[in-house]
């Protein structure tokens, strides 16, 4: 059995300052020996359908900075699973939209990232625990409605208002829903879209013990 901390999306180079040094803290306090990225660990601004924002950086210096911000979470977490998000998959995206052969011409994850040691896969299972990005979910309970759905306990992000757990009980079994929160800076240009949203981030993470799930949310947020 598993001890597993569930990082949320972190959309780098977009990250929440001290989402990181929380992230290792919980690892540490709860004696965690997994984890898993539920997704968008890149951002790609400018890799996109829409306008980029005057205020960001460029494609190439944003692909750099995320790379620095990525080299310290491998720094971080040596070893670890990243469920592949929707952002994460922008540039597959564009070069399909522009008929470019994935094999031949477009680089793996790990490598675009320098990133050996960690398994970038869409979806991952560990003690009977579904973990993926959350693409196609939305709403006040999120990872709620995906349990339901598959009738497994799912631990997803994607949902960057959403956080923390719900429970499906039935004469014959137990599962649960559990919502990661996020690691996403929303005064970052990547989120300016979202600034006059009145229902905000939640800045957390999840911790998944022996299959049993625990949501921890990041003390002292600043939320204004």
């Amino acid at each position: 059995m598993s001890r597993v901390l569930a990082i949320g999306d972190i959309h780098a180079p977009c990250e929440k300052k001290g989402y990181l040094e929380f992230c290792k803290d919980i690892y540490r306090q709860w004696g965690c020996d997994t984890v898993v990225f539920v997704g968008d660990v890149v951002d790609h601004h400018n890799v996109s359908q829409w306008e980029p924002e005057p205020d960001s950086p460029g494609p190439k210096a944003e692909a750099d900075l995320a790379a620095l911000a990525i080299e310290k979470w491998k720094g971080a977490f040596p070893v670890a699973t990243v469920c592949t998000g929707n952002h994460d998959e922008r540039v597959l995206r564009a070069a399909k939209k522009s008929n470019i052969p994935r094999a031949r011409f477009i680089r793996t994850y790990a490598e675009s990232w320098e990133t050996p040691t960690w398994n970038w896969v869409y979806e991952h299972k560990i003690d009977g625990v579904y973990y993926f990005h959350g693409d196609g979910y939305a709403g006040i309970h999120p990872s709620y409605n995906a349990a339901r759905q598959m009738s497994v306990s799912v631990v997803m992000g994607h949902i960057h208002t959403a956080g923390g757990i719900k429970w499906l009980v039935n004469p014959n079994q137990r599962w649960f829903g559990m919502d990661t929160g996020c690691g996403i800076d929303r005064k970052k240009y990547a989120f300016y879209y979202s600034k006059r949203m009145k229902r905000l981030p939640v800045i957390s993470c999840g911790v998944v013990i022996d299959g049993t799930p625990y949501h921890e949310i990041m003390p002292l947020e600043d939320y204004k």
